[in-house]
């Protein structure tokens, strides 16, 4: 198999790390090509290549653009790919759809943060759709595990994954900076972090989302739940309505118990 790519974004790069001893290594295009020659020298492979040579990419396309500029790659990248190739993206939100049927499209998502090229995808679950086959095989090729996302429904795939990662991850530096302002260690805080997400994971996994809520608010502590709304509001006077929020999604969930 040879994988080119269009566009040396995080997961391209994390891509091609990953694959770069498994594959033959094709085109790096990128709008700035002395960063595709940085790269491809950093991986001892590859042709690197900007939008302004002539070329024509081979086999397998990865396209690292972000989702603001990948309904624009059916224009930019029109005239490199010819008959028998196959482009993939790694949107949650898009569809394989975005890109032209003739591309033989498929969408692959990892559901990781993926912070630079030495990320790992071992083990790592896989939203794939479109072009399943290809899909599975580069999963596979990466040593994740692939699920298939029905195309009509990737916007409620990634919507949940925002709010599992992206949401829990500002609630994290909300709760840091209430640490931080009792002076609290740094040490104690992420060990609680860790305990406290591990468990209920754990949890939930076990027993279910419904069953494990626990807490002051479905307890009905008036007392405890005031006195931290005070704080909190006083925190974060923009953030009020959240907390409230909050306390009304739980208690939501006790009502289904």
């Amino acid at each position: 198999m040879k994988i080119n790519v269009a566009g040396l974004g995080k997961v391209t790069s994390a891509l091609l790390f990953n694959l770069k001893d498994k594959v033959e290594i094709g085109y790096i295009l990128s709008r700035d090509k002395e960063k595709a020659k940085i790269f491809s020298k950093k991986i001892g492979k590859g042709t690197p290549v900007s939008y302004s040579d002539s070329f024509k990419f081979e086999d397998v396309v990865l396209v690292g653009y972000n989702d603001t500029f990948l309904p624009e790659a059916k224009n930019m990248l029109e005239k490199f790919i010819p008959t028998n190739t196959s482009v993939i993206h790694f949107s949650g939100f898009y569809p394989s759809t975005i890109f032209p049927e003739k591309w033989n499209p498929a969408s692959i998502h990892p559901n990781c943060p993926v912070i630079n090229e030495n990320t790992k995808f071992t083990n790592v679950p896989f939203g794939i759709e479109g072009n399943i086959d290809l899909a599975k095989k580069i999963v596979d090729l990466l040593g994740g595990i692939s699920f298939i996302i029905p195309t009509n429904a990737k916007i409620n795939y990634h919507l949940s994954a925002v709010i599992m990662s992206n949401f829990t991850h500002s609630l994290i530096y909300i709760a840091e900076k209430i640490y931080d302002d009792a002076k609290l260690p740094k040490e104690l805080f992420f060990k609680v972090m860790e305990s406290l997400l591990k468990n209920t994971i754990e949890n939930i996994k076990n027993y279910g989302t419904i069953k494990t809520i626990t807490g002051p608010i479905v307890r009905e502590d008036l007392e405890i739940i005031n006195a931290e709304m005070e704080l909190f509001c006083g925190k974060f006077p923009e953030l009020c309505p959240l907390f409230d929020s909050f306390i009304q999604v739980i208690l939501s969930i006790k009502e289904e118990k």
